[in-house]
């Protein structure tokens, strides 16, 4: 039985983005076939019961201290993690060490040359990419290009979510295509799927008509793309929208949105943070069944799309622009409906979704069938062991 440490900055209990959400399912499918040492923090937590139980599992949270007014940058630089990271280490007889997102990496190059044990780099993003699409500073940019690079390099296999992620880490860093494996982020089937009861709870909580419209967007609104996508939403969208279908709703689901207060407007809300956990009544599976259209109104961003395929599970019809679905195996025009930008194609795409009940059922249909034939967490997380076998058959040659 391998023993893995798993380095993770964020809580899990319960997933808030892609990222928690990647960790957590990664821990539920090895767990059973692997014995785990997971390092969490509280930075950013909900503050939910640890819900993944398991002989081989053993979770530990980082202790709090001033480091974590830095957030996720603590992480390069916070001895408590460092410590904690090394006392877990040293609990498991971890054999790898796993690191999930960029900042955790100095903390798993000083336990691989400590213990010479081989690191895996699962990272959520081509963070540069990302920043640099977010119009970041350049010395922010430079600074973060150059940490990308070492965590690349010193780290004997990187986990991409997509093989668009994969391809700017191949052009970036120079890195051998054969060290990077590809494993997507999926939406759980059971948890997310259409649930008629759960809808109707949701609407008539929030005082929203049978006949009335619902388009929905999703995602944690510190980020920069889903501000820039809120902004997009009440000032292309909703006035149209409106105009044209006055029974019309805009919600806005995920937690952080006060900044974005501004935007409100009569029927655009904001939800706040909505648990995906199954036993939670009403949960995020609930929310999306009671929206009539997904939109995704991105124009920036990387990774691979969780809101997609978690409303894809729900079998609900998705606009998105091709960025908001970049990385993602759907058939424009048959499971998923892409423009180039938010733009008058975008718009007139909602509007006739809005205006057709059968394109709407038809459209999510198919994203579900999709949905179940590529993404499954079980299968996806199945492929770490390809990365394991890997390193294994190297052994030592791996540690510099």
């Amino acid at each position: 039985m391998r023993k893995i440490l798993v380095l993770s900055p964020s809580d899990i209990f319960p997933p808030v983005d892609g990222n928690s959400e990647n960790t957590y399912h990664i821990i539920k499918y090895l767990a059973p076939k692997n014995k785990l040492g997971v390092l969490l923090s509280r930075i950013f937590s909900q503050g939910g019961p640890i819900d993944i139980s398991h002989p081989n599992l053993t979770i530990r949270y980082c202790p709090a201290s001033w480091f974590d007014r830095l957030q996720y940058k603590s992480f390069l630089v916070n001895p408590h993690y460092f410590r904690a990271a090394d006392a877990l280490m040293r609990e498991v007889g971890a054999d790898i060490i796993q690191c999930h997102v960029l900042y955790t990496i100095f903390a798993g190059y000083f336990l691989k040359r400590r213990y010479g044990k081989p690191l895996v780099l699962v990272q959520e993003n081509a963070e540069y990419v990302k920043q640099v699409k977010f119009e970041a500073p350049w010395y922010a940019t430079l600074v973060l290009k150059w940490l990308e690079r070492f965590a690349c390099r010193v780290a004997d296999r990187v986990v991409a979510v997509s093989e668009v992620d994969k391809q700017h880490m191949v052009d970036l860093y120079g890195l051998p295509e054969g060290k990077i494996h590809v494993i997507n982020h999926c939406a759980d089937a059971e948890v997310f799927k259409y649930n008629q009861e759960g809808a109707t709870k949701v609407r008539e909580t929030l005082g929203i008509g049978g006949a009335d419209i619902v388009l929905t967007y999703v995602g944690k609104m510190d980020a920069p793309h889903n501000t820039v996508a809120t902004q997009y939403i009440a000032e292309r969208i909703y006035p149209v929208a409106c105009a044209r279908y006055p029974n019309s709703w805009f919600m806005i689901i995920g937690q952080n949105y006060e900044h974005l207060l501004r935007y409100k407007r009569d029927h655009l809300f904001f939800t706040g943070f909505v648990p995906s956990n199954e036993d939670v009544s009403p949960n995020l599976a609930d929310y999306l069944s009671a929206s009539d259209i997904i939109i995704v109104p991105m124009d920036r961003g990387s990774g691979t799309r969780l809101k997609i395929l978690e409303a894809a599970a729900c079998a609900r019809p998705i606009v998105s622009t091709e960025i908001g679905a970049e990385g993602l195996e759907f058939t424009n025009g048959e499971e998923i409906l892409l423009t180039e930008d938010v733009d008058e194609e975008f718009i007139q795409f909602v509007l006739g979704l809005m205006g057709d009940e059968a394109w709407r059922r038809k459209l999510g249909t198919k994203a579900r069938k999709r949905l179940l034939e590529r993404y499954s967490w079980e299968r996806e997380v199945h492929k770490f062991e390809e990365v394991y076998r890997g390193l294994a058959s190297e052994g030592s040659d791996l540690i510099p």
